[in-house]
C-alpha cells in the first residue's frame, strides 16, 4: 500500500513535469511555425534553371520622364549581392508590355500603374520566356525561407 503511493505521487510528480515541459515547448513551436515576413528586391532579374532566376539588388528611385507627368524607375547603384530566387506555377507576374513574355515595346504600348509598376497579368511561363531572352528590372516579393517569389512586377525605366 505505501509503495503503491510511492508509485502513484511519482507517477503524479512525472505527469506534472511533462505538462510544465510541454507548455515551454508550445510557444517556442508556434514561434518556429510561423513564416518570416516577405521581403522585397528591387533590381536586374536573369534567369537561372527552368524556374529561377537571378535577381541583383539596385538602390531604386522614382523620378519623372522629361517635362510630363509620366514616371519611371531608376536603378542607379547595386545594393547588395544577387539571389536566386525559385518561383512556382503559383507566382503573380505583372508586366509592362500587353504581349506576355514580349519585351517593352515603348510608352504608347506599356501597360502601367501611377507607380510605373506592370500591370498585364501574365502567367509564370511568360516570366520565363522573358527571361530567356534578357535580363529585364523588376520588383519582386519573394518569401526568403526558400528562398520562393510569391510576386514579380516588371518596372518601367526612363
Amino acid at each position: 500500500m505505501i509503495g503503491e503511493d510511492v508509485n502513484r505521487s511519482s507517477l503524479a510528480a512525472v505527469c506534472a513535469a511533462a505538462a510544465l515541459l510541454s507548455s515551454f515547448a508550445a510557444p517556442a513551436m508556434a514561434a518556429a511555425e510561423r513564416q518570416a515576413p516577405l521581403k522585397t528586391v528591387y533590381g536586374w532579374a536573369k534567369k537561372s534553371g527552368s524556374s529561377a532566376m537571378i535577381v541583383t539588388p539596385y538602390r531604386a528611385t522614382r523620378t519623372t520622364v522629361g517635362d510630363g507627368p509620366s514616371i519611371a524607375w531608376e536603378l542607379s547603384r547595386k545594393n547588395g549581392r544577387p539571389i536566386r530566387i525559385d518561383y512556382t506555377e503559383g507566382l503573380i507576374f505583372r508586366q509592362v508590355n500587353k504581349k506576355c513574355g514580349k519585351a517593352t515595346a515603348g510608352y504608347p504600348y506599356d501597360t502601367a500603374d501611377k507607380n510605373a509598376l506592370g500591370t498585364k497579368v501574365c502567367d509564370p511561363i511568360d516570366l520565363y520566356n522573358r527571361l530567356r531572352k534578357d535580363r529585364m528590372p523588376v520588383k519582386v516579393v519573394y518569401d526568403p525561407a526558400g528562398p520562393m517569389a510569391v510576386k514579380v512586377i516588371e518596372l518601367v525605366l526612363p
